[in-house]
């Protein structure tokens, strides 16, 4: 009597596999799971890719190399405006660069003002060979050549980005194109280098143009930055560069 009841044997091994089994709707129409996620699934990618077609597919970038192919649809000045807008409403900055060579100068001026003296570079050819005309001033990592606290103990992080969205001021890295997700995430300052020519409109076009057909390996991480690392407590107390960079920084190349 003082017992908390309990349904009987056999009821409960029925309750058990109704529980476990496949949700069935009034009249006994059984609902698969698996498929009605996937079909959910579909229609967000589609509806996120959803837009005007470009006038013609862009090359995609060679492993670690920025985009120097024709730029995506309706880009021209008023994409790069609003890309760096929101890149600075997003805490980020960013420097106009025409060319490898002013590329390089504002990147040991970025490196200089900021005193950050050990730097590591991803794996990107652009990024070493900008990385080699630092001077002695600075000491040069390899990400591959790093121990875990080698790296935390770097100053700088320097990658490139394979895309830019506009609309909101994120810069996408490919897996499949370059080793970066550790050189962007882990030391207090992320310097990206980005082609103007890439810029997207929106996250939609974005994912698109990463699934582009042709494109070769597909990558197995894509990582979206948008300004630096935010982090606040319960109280809404801001802090910086918790969880990631405290500073980035976007050196967007244009065309000599």
């Amino acid at each position: 009597m003082d017992q908390v009841a309990r349904p009987s044997p056999p009821r409960a091994a029925q309750f058990s596999r109704a529980v476990a089994g496949p949700a069935a709707r009034p009249g006994g129409t059984v609902i698969d799971g698996d498929a009605a996620r996937r079909d959910i699934l579909r229609a967000v990618r589609e509806n996120l890719a959803r837009g005007p077609s470009p006038p013609g597919p862009l090359s995609v970038p060679e492993r670690g190399d920025v985009l120097s192919s024709p730029s995506p649809a309706g880009r021209g000045g008023q994409g790069v405006r609003t890309f760096t807008e929101q890149l600075a409403a997003a805490g980020a900055q960013c420097t106009v660069v025409s060319g490898e060579a002013e590329a390089g100068a504002s990147l040991a001026r970025i490196l200089t003002v900021a005193a950050a003296r050990r730097v590591v570079g991803s794996d990107a050819p652009l990024v070493q060979r900008l990385l080699r005309t630092l001077g002695a001033g600075f000491s040069l990592e390899r990400l591959e050549h790093l121990s875990r606290d080698q790296l935390f103990a770097c100053d700088a992080g320097v990658t490139t980005a394979q895309w830019g969205i506009a609309e909101t001021g994120t810069l996408v890295l490919e897996s499949a194109r370059e080793l970066s997700r550790l050189v962007s995430l882990v030391p207090p300052i992320h310097v990206a280098l980005l082609s103007a020519r890439c810029i997207c409109d929106s996250l939609g076009e974005a994912l698109a143009r990463v699934r582009q057909p042709g494109g070769g390996v597909a990558s197995h991480v894509i990582t979206f930055i948008t300004g630096p690392s935010r982090t606040s407590d319960i109280e809404l107390t801001l802090v910086m560069g918790v969880h990631g960079p405290q500073t980035v920084h976007v050196l967007l190349m244009e065309e000599p």
